[in-house]
């Protein structure tokens, strides 16, 4: 599924919510398709200051945040453990 993905598509992730148990989506842009250990890490840019993680068959989101210190450096603030990835989509 994450195979034919590439950096700059746009594709939509839905999966099901371990909040409500409903089948929600999130839509935006790859920016980065990474290999670690032969299985397929996908982050997309779903917000300013969020990107949706697909691991294997579970979504995960990364709110990011900037540091106080002024030297425009970002820092990861939350990470969330979404749900169960029911498909992604690539939008044409």
């Amino acid at each position: 599924m994450i195979e034919e993905i590439e950096q700059d598509d746009k594709v939509e992730i839905a999966y099901e919510s371990t909040r409500s148990g409903n089948v929600v989506s999130r839509t935006g842009n790859v920016v980065q398709v990474p290999e670690e250990n032969g299985k397929s890490v996908l982050f997309v840019e779903t917000d300013e200051n969020q990107l949706t993680g697909v691991k294997s068959d579970y979504a995960f989101s990364i709110s990011i945040g900037s540091d106080t210190g002024g030297d425009d450096e970002s820092r990861i603030q939350r990470t969330v453990r979404l749900g169960r990835i029911e498909s992604i989509t690539v939008e044409k």
